[in-house]
């Protein structure tokens, strides 16, 4: 339990970072979760295009590097970070998807490593995410 005190501790400090500040749409503080044991960043969230703004960052193991299957993935995002995504990066060999619902379901972005913008039919949109 310790370790993942401390994954959760690490992702809150990798979003800290970013050094913008929060809109009014999305959580107060810089929003973490930790899906797997590893200590591995697999995606950070902007809430502005160009990797601008808030961030949600996720830590998990390595993905498999292929979009054929999932690793890991995130049905309902944390409290104010529903509806505000606009640009993305992932690590960790990993491939991000958004959801336009939550529990994977609706309109859809990605599979993609980045993107600065995920375009106007996706953009503020995201309730869901996967990591393949």
């Amino acid at each position: 339990m310790r370790s993942r005190y401390a994954l959760a501790v690490a992702g809150v400090a990798v979003a800290a970072l970013t050094g913008l500040a929060t809109p009014a749409s999305a959580a107060s503080t810089p929003a973490a979760t930790t899906l797997g044991p590893a200590a591995t960043v697999i995606g950070i969230e902007f809430v502005n295009a160009n990797y601008q703004g808030a961030t949600y960052t996720v830590t998990g193991g390595t993905c498999t590097a292929t979009t054929s299957d999932v690793d890991f993935y995130v049905n309902s995002m944390p409290s104010g970070w529903n509806d505000v995504i606009s640009s993305f990066r992932s690590y960790a060999n990993c491939y991000t998807k958004l959801y336009e619902n939550s529990n994977r379901w609706g309109s859809t972005y990605g599979f993609v490593g980045d993107s600065s913008y995920v375009g106007d039919a996706m953009n503020d949109r995201a309730s869901s995410i996967e990591w393949s």
